[in-house]
């Protein structure tokens, strides 16, 4: 399962998600707005903005992310 570590705005610490599948940029801009409870202020459907928007709209920058898909090893 992809662990992503995700950095905006400066953070000290990351937002940590972990997920069944790989997210598209997107879907990571959606983590964001999620976990800060935001909604987009021009659209309730975002459907159609490209993520440079979406992070325009929604005051985000510096937005980066690191991602892990190794998958943890039971050595017993």
């Amino acid at each position: 399962m992809p662990l992503y570590q995700i950095w905006y705005n400066d953070a000290d610490q990351p937002l940590v998600v972990n997920t069944p599948y790989r997210l598209r940029d997107i879907e990571i801009v959606g983590e964001i707005l999620r976990s800060e409870q935001r909604q987009n202020r021009q659209s309730a459907d975002p459907s159609g903005l490209t993520v440079r928007e979406l992070l325009r709209i929604n005051g985000l920058r510096n937005v980066r992310y690191t991602l892990d898909e190794s998958e943890p090893t039971d050595l017993s």
